[in-house]
């Protein structure tokens, strides 16, 4: 195991970060590569470019879906004997209209109950600086607007459209006019998978800190996934705060229509993928981060946190160390981001549960002259749950 590890740049790091009580993860096992881009790839572009999500459709078929903005799945009857597919599963229209939230979209999370009708929340990017006099900077970063819509498929995850009626399928969006007086990407971005308790459907968002939203991780909720607009987030002391469509709405009091990062020293970056531990009941949260150890090292890498009720979290703890995608390094041949954790022997549909054994996949990065290329694999970890410290 540590060979294979240490080969592909990861290095197992669960005992560094053990402390009593809780739940970890341990690696038991070498990475091994489920897409391979120089392999599999349809056209350039097919690339794993957010984190892994799995689902059943009605049809016993499992999907697994890597997104660029061209989205497509692999497909398989299990999580280990899925295959690349060609089609292109949804594609936003690169519409430079910014009320229409239609430019490009990757497809974050997944959630079905039936196997037939699959529900989706996309991280929708518009950018300003392709509509003529809209953003002044006329650069990609200072001209983004990261959102969040809503998709839904009617055929088992075969093929995805914009979800509701009306206007567009906004979930989360900023509700200041499109922002001009910045000189970098903001909004709400990176959907985590959409998990079910207690009748209520929630995941998390990513906001970056702008005007009166700080930076963060933000939990929203829905009882009703064909509505987009239903979503509500976290306002530090309930779920009350609404998102508005600045090009839509009249906002008279746009603070208001912000979210309230949750547990801002636990978990500082986004998060990957979330998973109710079949065990306890609890949800435990990936994602990847570099921090000070218990011991007074600092380590980067791949980390876990749980939760009885998402809003309070434990302590985190390393799984893997790895080189991360915002650090690399001239010295490594390889950097890593987008963690989920999948359980083949999910209960649910949408593998929202995990039990004793599962995997942890990442996207892994083929570095050449120290620079991302197109060159980008979806491997995975075997991974064991750890009770206590």
């Amino acid at each position: 195991m540590l060979a294979g590890a240490i080969a592909t740049g990861l290095t197992p790091g669960a005992a560094r970060a053990q402390t009593s009580g809780g739940y970890s993860l341990a690696p038991t096992g070498p990475v091994e590569t489920v897409f391979d881009w120089s392999r599999d790839a349809c056209v350039k572009s097919h690339v794993p470019d957010a984190p892994a999500r799995a689902f059943r459709n009605v049809d016993g078929e499992v999907r697994l879906i890597i997104s660029h903005n061209d989205n497509r799945a692999l497909l398989g009857p299990s999580l280990d004997a899925v295959v690349p597919s060609c089609a292109v599963i949804y594609e936003a229209n690169r519409s430079p209209k910014l009320a229409a939230f239609d430019d490009l979209s990757w497809i974050s999370s997944v959630y079905t109950g039936d196997g037939r009708t699959v529900y989706a929340l996309a991280h929708t990017e518009l950018r300003g600086e392709r509509t003529p006099g809209q953003c002044p900077a006329g650069k990609y970063s200072a001209c983004l607007l990261n959102t969040v819509t809503g998709l839904v498929s009617r055929d088992g995850g075969r093929s995805f459209r914009p979800e509701g009626e009306g206007g567009p399928p906004v979930v989360a969006t900023l509700p200041y006019d499109f922002p001009t007086d910045r000189q970098a990407r903001v909004g709400y971005a990176n959907p985590t998978n959409i998990i079910k308790r207690d009748g209520w459907y929630y995941a998390f968002i990513f906001a970056d800190g702008y005007r009166a939203q700080k930076r963060g991780a933000c939990l929203i909720r829905t009882k009703n996934l064909g509505d987009p607009a239903s979503w509500r987030a976290w306002n530090g002391r309930d779920f009350s705060a609404r998102f508005v469509d600045p090009f839509r709405d009249e906002v008279t009091d746009a603070d208001a229509h912000t979210c309230t990062p949750v547990a801002t020293r636990i978990i500082g970056r986004m998060i990957g993928g979330l998973v109710t531990l079949r065990d306890s009941g609890e949800v435990m949260a990936v994602f990847g981060d570099k921090r000070k150890m218990p011991d007074g090292s600092v380590a980067e890498g791949f980390f876990t946190s749980t939760s009885r009720d998402l809003i309070e979290w434990s302590e985190p703890r390393l799984v893997m160390a790895a080189e991360l995608l915002w650090d690399k390094s001239c010295d490594e041949r390889h950097a890593y981001f987008y963690p989920s954790l999948i359980d083949p022997g999910a209960k649910t549909f949408s593998y929202e549960d995990f039990g004793e054994r599962g995997y942890l996949y990442l996207t892994r990065y083929q570095l050449r002259n120290c620079k991302v290329t197109w060159d980008r694999d979806l491997v995975r970890v075997p991974v064991e749950l750890k009770r206590g410290g």
